[in-house]
């Protein structure tokens, strides 16, 4: 793809200190500030609701540890992972609006075809709501800014091929995303991880900017948190329970498909609503813009 002046002006504070050493060396002080966390959450953990905040929590040590990276390393601040202009507020609300949308016109109807149940009251559900919603921004943020940030950003300073700085953080998230438990899913579910990581890498590359595929990040996992999850761990803040069972593989399989159709569809959509904004702006002139 055609890297934009945008993207350009996004990858220059990567451009100063670009050696793949500091890359690799800012990678391992992220995985183990990282690893430290989740170790630390586990030890204090108590029940099925604190172990998945503490480990959503945790990811904080994976975005401090890019941070650290980028400022002892590369001699840049955090912002300049996200963008020229840091984090944008509004660019968030549109990527997290394109997923809502979609997940409002699809969800009912789909609880309804798979019978799901529901899950927990709604009072308690309320109460969770906004601890969960919180743990995941974190999570969400910090895999953003490593994944489509701090590896985007330092290979495409040395690379010009997107093979490499799209492909690369594409799979190492999806890697990231690999369990055993998931039986022969297990590299399915890394799949569509990392075709999702490809997605939010060419939102960001279009704009240059990081914000809106975090807010596509953060409403994503919402929705398949917080509000139809999946039976075990993984669930309990969830307001329904998806009837899918991790050990059944035909049903498994379905539901990722069904989730990679949704991120495209999301990608689809955002795509276009783009380009119509930007064909409206030619149009006025450059007056408008």
């Amino acid at each position: 793809m055609r890297r934009s002046d945008a993207f350009e002006a996004w990858v220059a504070p990567a451009r100063a200190r670009p050696e793949l050493w500091r890359l690799l060396l800012g990678l391992a002080l992220a995985a183990t500030l990282w690893a430290a966390a989740v170790v630390a959450a586990g030890a204090a953990a108590t029940g099925p609701r604190g172990a998945l905040l503490g480990y959503l929590f945790a990811f904080a040590g994976l975005a401090a540890g890019a941070a650290l990276a980028a400022r002892l390393l590369h001699r840049r601040g955090v912002a300049s992972l996200i963008g020229p202009r840091g984090f944008r507020p509004r660019g968030f609300l549109a990527g997290a609006a394109v997923v809502l949308a979609i997940a409002a016109a699809t969800i009912g109807p789909g609880l309804a075809l798979a019978g799901a149940e529901r899950n927990q009251p709604l009072a308690a559900w309320l109460a969770w709501a906004p601890l969960a919603l919180a743990a995941v921004l974190v999570q969400t943020s910090a895999e953003e800014i490593v994944f489509r940030g701090y590896l985007s950003q330092q290979l495409a300073a040395r690379f010009r091929s997107p093979a490499l700085w799209m492909g690369l953080p594409a799979l190492g998230f999806g890697a990231l995303h690999w369990n055993p438990a998931f039986a022969a899913n297990a590299w399915a579910v890394a799949g569509v991880a990392a075709l999702t990581g490809f997605v939010y890498a060419d939102v960001t590359a279009r704009l240059g900017d990081l914000s809106p595929a975090m807010g596509l990040h953060f409403a994503n996992n919402a929705v398949a948190l917080l509000v139809a999850g999946p039976a075990g761990p993984l669930g309990v803040f969830a307001l329904w329970r998806a009837p899918i069972d991790p050990s059944d593989e035909a049903a498994m399989r379905a539901a990722l498909v069904a989730n990679a159709v949704v991120t495209l569809l999301a990608w689809s959509v955002w795509r276009t609503l783009r380009a119509r904004r930007e064909r409206a702006l030619h149009s006025r002139g450059p007056g408008s813009i």
